[in-house]
């Protein structure tokens, strides 16, 4: 996910340890809108609402919720504050206006979906376990289908490996 659509704006997803995350400029703006003119100063302005949410709440946010990361930024690199979707959700919590109560309902949306990925893969990657040890014990039973086993395996641990793969940074959101 490189992006996230929400009432018409484009928020900018970043990746950190695996998992989406929005800066805390990209959930001001989710929580609070653009601002009339478009200027750096409702911005800054709604930024720093959002770091008084944040500041007021910090004990409620855990590491996988929260974290400072270096970033290039137009004032070079910086340390910016980055949010999960369960983080950014927290945020919506906290923030009293119908932009967080539209912006939870969404997240809480992109969440479930991520969830249900998770549950799928971890599924296909069991299944897969299962069919890879059951073929290799019929292999090893006193030779038999050994060939057929020589065929298989690769691309079964091929299968697992990929799996293996996609699940992990799924896992960094349970």
């Amino acid at each position: 996910m490189d992006k996230l659509i929400f009432d018409g704006i484009e928020l900018k997803v970043v990746d950190h340890g695996g998992q989406p995350c929005l800066t805390l400029a990209e959930v001001a703006i989710a929580l609070y809108g653009k601002g009339g003119d478009q200027s750096a100063s409702p911005l800054e302005s709604m930024a720093r609402q959002v770091q008084k949410l944040y500041s007021r709440h910090a004990d409620e946010f855990t590491a996988t919720m929260t974290a400072l990361v270096k970033m290039v930024t137009a004032g070079g690199e910086q340390e910016v504050r980055v949010f999960s979707l369960r983080g950014a959700h927290l945020l919506g919590m906290f923030a009293r206006t119908e932009r967080a109560k539209r912006f939870r309902r969404q997240v809480l949306d992109i969440l479930d979906n991520e969830v249900g990925t998770a549950r799928t893969l971890t599924a296909e990657f069991h299944q897969t376990l299962l069919e890879y040890s059951g073929k290799k014990a019929v292999a090893s039973l006193c030779g038999r289908g050994l060939r057929q086993w020589q065929t298989q395996k690769q691309p079964l641990e091929a299968r697992i490996e990929s799996l293996s793969e996609k699940i992990q940074p799924s896992l960094l959101l349970n």
